[in-house]
């Protein structure tokens, strides 16, 4: 599906039970990661936006984290994909690797991976905290996981709707 269709759909046009995945993941989902994840099934969203600090991180007071996209000349157009639930059949399996497949041995928290930014520098993941219903963005440094204090990591959004916005505002046509 392409990014200006999955914009254009609403939350929660799909009925899932989400107790049989909360209980074998051992926590409560955030109602705003249900939200995303109820819109359609489709396996990927992909498009392009235009990609500037201003617009898209959320100052966190780390100089380091919240200028580190302008120090990697990342600005410009980006490709982004979203990962989603494919159909009904693949909810349990969808959720369970987007919370612990992408993270191997690591631990990164309540934190679940939703899609990522291909840039000139590498893929850059888009993570969505559970605990605090923030979207966050993570460097793996060219595939390797360290800890996540020590990486440049930072907020995109303060939560899925902010976040869906920022991705309408700067979607390129």
């Amino acid at each position: 599906m392409e990014l200006h269709e999955f914009l254009a759909l609403k939350d929660n046009t799909l009925s899932i039970d989400w107790s049989s995945i909360e209980n074998d993941i051992g926590f409560q989902l955030h109602d705003d990661l249900k939200k995303l994840y109820s819109r359609a099934y489709t396996k990927y969203v992909r498009g392009e936006i235009k990609f500037k600090d201003k617009d898209f991180i959320v100052p966190t007071g780390n100089k380091t984290f919240d200028e580190w996209f302008s120090k990697n000349r990342c600005n410009g157009k980006v490709d982004i994909s979203l990962n989603l639930i494919k159909d009904q059949d693949f909810v349990d399996a969808t959720i369970r690797k987007a919370w612990k497949g992408w993270m191997g041995p690591f631990d990164f928290g309540k934190r679940i991976l939703i899609g990522n930014f291909d840039m000139k520098i590498g893929r850059i993941l888009i993570l969505f905290n559970n605990d605090t219903g923030c979207i966050e963005w993570l460097d793996c440094e060219y595939g390797g996981y360290g800890t996540l204090e020590k990486d440049p990591n930072g907020i995109l959004a303060n939560n899925i709707e902010e976040f869906l916005n920022k991705l309408s505002a700067n979607i390129s046509k």
